[in-house]
């Protein structure tokens, strides 16, 4: 019944969380054209349609259109609002219209570079562009958790709760309510943008089938977060806190992401591999935090 109650609670928690919000930004309209030579071109869709046919999926993806070169007497467009994204495949940037946004392989270095170039520096168009080109998916559903991780890592040190599970915070005291609800938003925000990413229907009913057994699993991690925060002394605990916070929302993110991407839900050891592993490796991402917390308010995903 507890279990139950639990999972009755992150769901009521969700139902706060903006999901025509997450449908617009996943459905954001842009314009892209790729330049270059014809072999050039065909390298860059295949990084971004792996193993599909681009002439086939292009047409209902975006509008992508393709050009031998920047060149306005190779039909380029003179206008320069014309494109949102052009990718310069190699030799394709030629006498291109100034202002033109390009992300060019000969400047940047090898495709994989320029994509991920073009994410970092685009992330109003990062869910929008991995929905529609799926080799985008990966590197976009690792942004979107590393992000929600580094929030929730930030307002549990921030707010020095005294320990902190994935989802549900199962062994906080009564009075970090208010806390819990903060971390869970974010991370049903996490959970909607992955299945829209993955072009899956953002309705909490279909959502309810994918995410109980994860919530199951993540139960299993309330001993190894009690053990962790047990086990440091005061000043070292922010930063444990932290780590558990961190951990717990990538380990739920990855799970999340494992089911979208291939259907199949990651069982039990597999979850707390991904927790024990994100614990290991936060420890510079959670120092960095700790730093910054006197000069920086948190941020949250949740709007």
């Amino acid at each position: 019944m507890a279990r139950y109650d639990r999972v009755k609670s992150f769901w009521k928690t969700t139902k706060s969380v903006s999901i025509r919000e997450i449908a617009r930004e996943a459905e954001r309209p842009f314009a892209m054209a790729v330049v270059g030579l014809s072999e050039k071109r065909a390298e860059v869709f295949r990084r971004l349609f792996p193993g599909l046919d681009p002439d086939a999926v292009l047409p209902e993806r975006s509008l992508l259109r393709t050009f031998d070169s920047t060149d306005p007497e190779a039909g380029f467009p003179v206008d320069t609002g014309s494109f949102d994204i052009v990718i310069d495949a190699g030799s394709g940037r030629v006498n291109a219209p100034p202002g033109v946004p390009i992300y060019s392989v000969d400047d940047i270095g090898e495709i994989g570079i320029v994509l991920s170039r073009l994410l970092e520096q685009r992330p109003d168009l990062a869910l929008s562009l991995g929905k529609r080109f799926p080799g985008l998916r990966h590197e976009v559903a690792r942004r979107i958790i590393k992000d929600t991780a580094t929030v929730n890592a930030e307002f549990a040190m921030l707010t020095a709760l005294p320990g902190i599970i994935p989802v549900l915070g199962a062994i906080l005291p009564a009075g970090a309510i208010g806390d819990i609800f903060v971390l869970t938003k974010n991370q049903a925000m996490m959970m909607y943008r992955l299945a829209a990413l993955h072009e899956l229907p953002l309705d909490t009913k279909s959502r309810s089938r994918d995410i109980a057994p994860l919530l199951a699993n993540a139960f299993g991690w309330r001993a190894l977060a009690r053990e962790i925060v047990g086990a440091v002394p005061g000043g070292v605990g922010l930063v444990a806190r932290g780590s558990i916070a961190y951990a717990g929302t990538i380990a739920l993110g990855r799970g999340l992401e494992k089911l979208y991407s291939t259907g199949v839900q990651p069982t039990r050891a597999q979850i707390n591999a991904f927790y024990k592993e994100a614990y290991s490796r936060s420890k510079a991402t959670i120092q960095g935090i700790a730093r910054k917390l006197t000069a920086k308010k948190p941020r949250q995903i949740a709007k």
